[in-house]
């Protein structure tokens, strides 16, 4: 053998029949084959690794993704729930919009026929306003504010008729317009004959003849500032009602007030009687307005 023949391995292959055969094959041929499969083995593992390792980081993204969608899709329940919610509300609002509407509408209506009762002329209320705060029905956000617009707006002037009107009731309450008694009326204000000498004379109040004992009352609210026996009246009660207004009430058979007292309008003050200069039972009952005499009839409803 040469050299190089120790540097080959020698196969023999001996069939059963056949001729035997022999196979060459260099020594480093086999331990190249080792190596190679063992590199194959090995970038295998290593690409083995990395598609598990791959496989794990997107495995683990996709439960933080599942987790974030998860957590959309509730965020996104509640936020359908709250829009159903706000609908629910804005439907209610809606309703509620229309009734307090009609409602303003009556209220308007009935203040204006307050007002006209009272004989008001309302200052507060304004027209162009309440044009321009026009209630609608409420389907947004504008709407609502204008539905709070209009209501703060009307309560404000509620608040104001309130004012005007309870000032107007109160002033009404000090005007000597209510008849003091029932009876005929015997004689008027002015110029009349006079019952004792027959002469004319000038007659500063009215007459209201009944019986006695008839209810006098007070034609409005007011302090009695006299209460007691007056020359030629008799019996006779004062009172002094603000506002410039005093009445008196002659010919009084009984006095049921003192002075100093307060009294309401309608509130019985005495009794009818004749006392003092007269011809019969009946109440003599004069207005004055800032001290000067008034026709009662001018005054009485």
């Amino acid at each position: 053998m040469g050299k190089n023949d120790n540097d080959k391995l020698c196969i023999m292959i001996i069939p059963r029949t056949a001729k035997v055969r022999r196979l060459t094959i260099p020594t480093w041929l086999p331990k190249a084959i080792v190596i190679a499969i063992a590199s194959i083995i090995l970038i295998v593992a290593l690409i083995i690794n990395s598609i598990y390792s791959s496989y794990a980081e997107l495995r683990e993204m996709y439960t933080a993704k599942t987790t974030e969608i998860d957590e959309l899709k509730k965020e996104n329940e509640d936020k359908n729930t709250q829009i159903n919610e706000l609908k629910a509300q804005t439907d209610k609002l809606y309703e509620k919009s229309v009734e307090i509407d009609n409602k303003l509408a009556e209220i308007d209506k009935l203040q204006r026929q307050l007002e006209k009762m009272a004989g008001i002329q309302n200052s507060s209320r304004s027209e162009g306003i309440v044009k321009s705060l026009k209630l609608q029905p409420v389907n947004s956000l504008d709407g609502l504010q204008v539905l709070m617009d209009t209501l703060d707006y009307k309560e404000k002037e509620l608040q104001n008729f309130i004012a005007e009107m309870e000032e107007r009731l109160e002033y009404l309450e000090t005007v000597p317009d209510l008849w003091p008694t029932t009876g005929r009326l015997t004689s008027k204000f002015g110029t009349r004959q006079d019952p004792f000498t027959r002469g004319t004379s000038y007659h500063e109040g009215i007459d209201i003849a009944n019986s006695v004992g008839t209810n006098i009352v007070a034609a409005a609210k007011g302090k009695v500032t006299f209460a007691g026996y007056k020359s030629g009246y008799g019996r006779t009660i004062i009172i002094n009602h603000g506002n410039g207004y005093t009445t008196l009430y002659g010919h009084l058979s009984k006095l049921l007030v003192s002075a100093g007292d307060r009294v309401e309008k309608g509130q019985v003050i005495g009794k009818m009687g004749s006392t003092g200069r007269s011809t019969g039972p009946h109440l003599h009952f004069e207005v004055h307005k800032d001290g000067k005499l008034l026709n009662p009839l001018n005054i009485l409803k």
